[in-house]
């Protein structure tokens, strides 16, 4: 069973690998669960502890989980916990595909061109997925809300960007959306060919930011948040003084 863990102040679901993350999200469509999930990564960690409105976001969701490489190392270096790095939006379509009927599912984002090819792909890889709606990231959010309360997906794949994605995902929940979202980023335009995502070696060995900012220079400024993470990482594992002696994973 998945267990939450404290990853620097934000507790974070710890998987064993992307099968138990899949039977886990199973388990609260079945249960009538509602809410969103949140990717967590080093970034994110630190504007947590800067940012109190976000945080606050952050905390709220049904379900933190360790998709960057800073999340699985903080798990493993403050709790001595072994964490796959999760591909959430992957586990969200095997999780429909495998409870076909069972599940509803609605895909939001991205742009049309993009969003389009992205649900063509989605249907070729995931045939028993039962999709009840999708909609690109333009369709305005009076629009999207009036819809998901028509067709009532159980789950919903949202890609649009983090806040966004989640802020939007909360304002369906409390307009009465029993649905769990789950926040994508660009999962559509990968799935689209309209982004490519790094190679596996590169995720495997936790070089994917790097890939991120050759493939776009620009984001030179956000990687910057990187070593102040580090730093603060081997402030808290000093500081608390905990000596992980075993892998619970």
């Amino acid at each position: 069973m998945s267990t939450e863990y404290p990853v620097m102040d934000i507790s974070c679901v710890a998987f064993a690998d992307q099968r138990e993350a899949v039977e886990h999200l199973k388990s609260l469509i079945r249960t009538g669960a509602h809410g969103y999930t949140v990717a967590i990564n080093a970034e994110k960690i630190m504007r947590c502890r800067r940012d109190l409105p976000f945080r606050e976001l952050v905390s709220n969701a049904l379900i933190k989980v360790p998709d960057g490489a800073g999340a699985v190392l903080a798990l493993r270096i403050l709790d001595g916990v072994r964490s796959a790095k999760i591909d959430f939006p992957q586990s969200t379509f095997i999780a429909a595909n495998e409870l076909g009927a069972g599940c509803r599912l609605g895909i939001i984002g991205a742009s049309e061109d993009s969003h389009r090819a992205a649900v063509e792909e989605v249907r070729r890889r995931y045939p028993d997925a039962q999709i009840v709606m999708n909609r690109s990231g333009f369709t305005p959010e009076d629009q999207l809300l009036a819809e998901l309360k028509e067709v009532r997906p159980q789950l919903c794949l949202l890609s649009m960007g983090t806040p966004k994605q989640e802020n939007f995902a909360q304002r369906a929940v409390a307009a009465g959306v029993p649905c769990i979202f789950v926040g994508a980023g660009g999962a559509l335009d990968i799935l689209s060919g309209h982004a490519v995502r790094a190679p596996k070696w590169m995720v495997d060995n936790y070089l994917e930011w790097l890939y991120r900012l050759i493939q776009n220079p620009s984001r030179w400024r956000r990687q910057l948040v990187l070593p102040v993470f580090v730093g603060q990482l081997i402030l808290e594992r000093l500081r608390a003084g905990r000596h992980p002696s075993r892998a619970v994973r």
